[in-house]
């Protein structure tokens, strides 16, 4: 769940593997690859790149919250939806922090217990 939502890798070399890697994944259940953030970092508490990646481009931004409202409101801005995996994630993060509801929104116990 946790690289649905960031995918965190040790360097910008393993940054085009990893789209590879999640795209065939991705391919092979019939689905695409959805908008992502990437942190890179030697660890986590060292983070020196932030990136959303969306249909091929990159996009470098300066916090993880920054990455992470850019995600956002690329899936939003382009009617895509939420990477397979974080589904429950993305829906605290628009219901919790965004405020949003929408009539797509899948239902969880969990998040609408924050409303």
């Amino acid at each position: 769940m946790k690289d649905g939502f960031i995918t965190h890798i040790k360097s910008h070399s393993e940054l085009q593997e990893t789209i590879t890697r999640r795209k065939d994944k991705f391919f092979q259940l019939g689905l695409t690859l959805q908008p992502l953030v990437i942190i890179i970092g030697s660890n986590i508490n060292e983070i020196t790149q932030y990136f959303v990646y969306v249909n091929g481009t990159y996009y470098v931004l300066n916090s993880i919250l920054s990455s992470v409202d850019c995600c956002f409101k690329a899936i939003h801005a382009l009617n895509l939806e939420y990477p397979l995996e974080s589904i429950p994630v993305w829906s605290f993060v628009q219901k919790g922090f965004y405020k949003m509801n929408t009539a797509w929104d899948t239902e969880f116990v969990s998040v609408n217990s924050i409303e």
